[in-house]
C-alpha cells in the first residue's frame, strides 16, 4: 500500500483528490494538511511514501517543502499541484515525480498514480526523470492552454512561450525553436509540433512551422512561389511549398494582383 499524504489548503480541492486517490486499490489517503508547517509536523513523525503537495498554501509554500525534503534519506515521492505553470523548471529540479495543472483531468491523474508505480517499481536517473516530466507537461499544452514548450538550455529545461517563438525549423535531423535572437532545441518532430501546436503557427514546408504572427511580409519568389520575411532579429527567408502556397494566401488573407483582361 502506498502511504499518501495530501498538502492542500482548500477543502473541496482536498476531498476531491482524496477520493480519486482512494478508489486506486494501491494507494491510500492517510494524512491530510491544509498548510506547509502542519505537513512538515506530519512528514517529521511518519514515514510516507507519497505527497501531492500544492505549492502556494499558507505559510511554508509547496517548493520550500520540497527543498526540505531534498536534503532528508526516505523522502516521500512528490506529485506538485498547482494551478499555475510558472513553477515548473523548479519544481522538476527538485526532483517531482509529476508536476499536475488545475482543473486535473481524470486521464492525467491516473497516468500520474501510474508514473509513480512505476518510480517505485524501478529507479531511474534524475536526467530520465526531467525528460518523462517535460514530455507530459508538452503533451498537455493544447488542452491546457499553457501555451508553453519545453527546449534544452546548456543543462536544464527551459519553458518557451509559444508567442516568443518565431519559427521552428530542421537541421540535422533535429528540430529547433527560434525565437528574436536565440535558437534552442527540441524534442519533438515537425509532426508531433503539428499536433500540439495553436492555429498561429502553420506548417509552411517540409522543414519549417512558422508563427504567421510573426510573418513580417510575403514576398514573391520564381515559378509562382513565395518565401516569407520573418520578424526575428535577422529576418530570416523561409520557403512556401508549392502546395502550400494557396492555404498561406488564405491564412495571410493576402490575395496575388489579378490578372489584366
Amino acid at each position: 500500500m502506498i502511504k499518501t499524504m495530501i498538502v492542500e489548503d482548500e477543502k473541496l480541492a482536498r476531498e476531491e483528490l482524496k477520493y480519486l486517490i482512494n478508489k486506486e486499490d494501491d494507494f491510500k489517503v492517510v494524512f491530510e494538511a491544509g498548510d506547509g508547517q502542519k505537513a512538515l509536523d506530519i512528514l517529521n513523525k511518519h514515514q510516507l511514501d507519497l505527497l501531492f503537495l500544492d505549492i502556494k498554501i499558507p505559510g511554508i509554500n509547496g517548493m520550500e517543502i520540497a527543498r526540505i525534503l531534498k536534503e532528508k534519506e526516505n523522502s516521500p515521492y512528490i506529485i506538485f499541484t498547482t494551478a499555475y505553470d510558472e513553477y515548473a523548471v523548479e519544481a522538476f529540479q527538485l526532483a517531482a515525480v509529476d508536476y499536475l495543472l488545475k482543473p486535473i483531468s481524470d486521464q492525467r491523474f491516473k497516468e500520474s498514480l501510474e508514473k509513480i508505480k512505476k518510480e517505485m517499481g524501478q529507479s531511474s536517473n534524475f536526467n530520465q526523470q526531467l525528460e518523462n516530466l517535460f514530455a507530459s507537461i508538452n503533451s498537455q499544452n493544447r488542452d491546457r492552454s499553457l501555451n508553453k514548450i519545453a527546449v534544452m538550455e546548456k543543462d536544464y529545461y527551459l519553458m518557451l512561450d509559444f508567442k516568443d517563438i518565431y519559427y521552428f525549423s530542421t537541421r540535422e535531423k533535429k528540430v529547433w525553436a527560434h525565437c528574436y535572437k536565440k535558437s534552442y532545441m527540441t524534442g519533438f518532430q515537425l509532426k508531433e509540433l503539428e499536433k500540439m501546436l495553436p492555429d498561429q503557427f502553420f506548417r509552411i514546408h517540409k522543414s519549417y512551422i512558422v508563427n504567421l504572427k510573426q510573418i513580417k511580409a510575403v514576398i514573391p519568389w520564381f515559378k509562382g512561389k513565395y518565401q516569407v520575411l520573418m520578424e526575428d532579429y535577422s529576418e530570416h527567408k523561409i520557403p512556401v511549398s508549392r502546395s502550400k502556397v494557396e492555404k498561406i494566401n488564405k491564412l495571410l488573407n493576402r490575395f496575388g494582383p489579378k490578372k489584366p483582361k
